[in-house]
């Protein structure tokens, strides 16, 4: 059974989708006999619903979204082309990402019909989400949003870092067409070979302004995202999914080997025995949730959270009794390594 805490999949808003929406039939398969009954979507600005679902007999049995969709879907006035990012975490839990036609996050204050809600338009672990499909009979180039390439196009490394949710990044070079278009080129035919991409797949980038750092992910033709450490090959070494800056935590960076994602943070706050600041967003991990860090030590559960003024969120709630536990101090290098979406094991250097 897979990992559903970090289950996601797109959904498009084709004509008659007022009334109800199917999920798709490999993720209806997996979930239907355990998943709660209303669910609650949760948006990226935090307002959460409860909506009802049953099975299609008629349609692969797949999962339908009906009491409350019709509310949602008008709600946030959804419209033809645009489409949804959902990502489950079971048993009751679908925290959604509304696109545009253009392909952009929304912002969700513009969209909404009462305007009873501020414009946020992330999380705040990211500046900036959209996605793009990969064209047919192009192996070589990807072309990203007109938009996100003349707003942030002046901001971007050469050659650009794309990071997967289990840590492995790619580089890849890329340049830009007289009309202020970025277009992908020399490596994205190496990572389409890595991971199988076929023409008309998915792939969603978030953007981080503060990190200047890349993150992508892959949906298939059935909307699903796949599946990446199939691709990655038995015993293949992750990468740390930050980029370290400091001379030492890099040096530790590139001699740390584990087959599972992981990154690492300096202790040089002030405040570093109080709350870890400047953690990176984790894969399949809400905003103010728990998560378990252990060590030789013992093991403590700690609130990842925003962390206010920032645009990165920091180690909060149980942070203060994980420092002292293990006597951290300033001039330590700690390395969080990833064991499942909400556990991870802590290395001190």
């Amino acid at each position: 059974m897979p990992q559903l805490a970090d289950c996601r999949f797109f959904r498009f808003i084709i004509p008659n989708m007022e009334n109800q929406i199917r999920l798709p039939v490999a993720f209806s398969n997996v979930v239907r006999d355990n998943m709660s009954n209303p669910v609650e979507v949760i948006t990226t600005n935090g307002q959460s619903w409860s909506i009802s679902w049953d099975v299609e007999e008629e349609h692969s049995h797949q999962i339908v979204f009906t009491g409350g969709w019709r509310a949602f879907y008008e709600h946030y006035h959804l419209r033809i082309g645009d489409s949804m990012l959902l990502s489950y975490h079971q048993p009751k839990f679908f925290y959604v990402a509304i696109h545009d036609t253009r392909y952009f996050e929304i912002n969700y204050g513009r969209n909404l019909r009462n305007g009873s809600l501020p414009a946020i338009p992330a999380h705040g672990n990211y500046t900036v989400q959209f996605f793009t499909i990969i064209p047919v009979n192009d192996p070589d180039t990807l072309k990203l949003p007109l938009r996100f390439s003349r707003e942030y196009g002046r901001s971007l490394p050469r050659p650009l870092t794309l990071t997967t949710p289990t840590g492995h990044r790619h580089r890849v070079g890329w340049n830009m067409q007289p009309n202020g278009r970025i277009v992908l080129h020399g490596g994205w035919d190496g990572v389409r070979a890595c991971y199988s991409l076929r023409d008309e797949w998915l792939v969603l980038f978030r953007y981080h302004t503060i990190q200047n750092t890349m993150y992508v992910m892959f949906f298939n033709g059935h909307t699903m995202e796949i599946n990446y450490l199939a691709h990655a090959g038995p015993g293949t070494d992750s990468t740390c999914i930050t980029d370290p800056s400091a001379p030492r935590s890099r040096h530790i960076a590139d001699g740390f080997r584990s087959t599972n994602p992981f990154f690492v943070s300096p202790i040089m706050h002030r405040l570093a025995n109080r709350f870890l600041p400047n953690v990176p967003p984790l894969s399949g991990v809400c905003e103010d949730s728990p998560i378990t860090i252990t060590n030789d030590r013992g093991a403590w559960t700690v609130r990842y959270t925003h962390y206010v003024g920032r645009t990165n969120e920091c180690f909060g709630i149980g942070w203060s009794a994980l420092a002292t536990a293990c006597q951290l101090r300033h001039g330590h290098v700690c390395v969080f390594e990833r064991l499942a979406p909400q556990e991870y094991r802590l290395h001190i250097y």
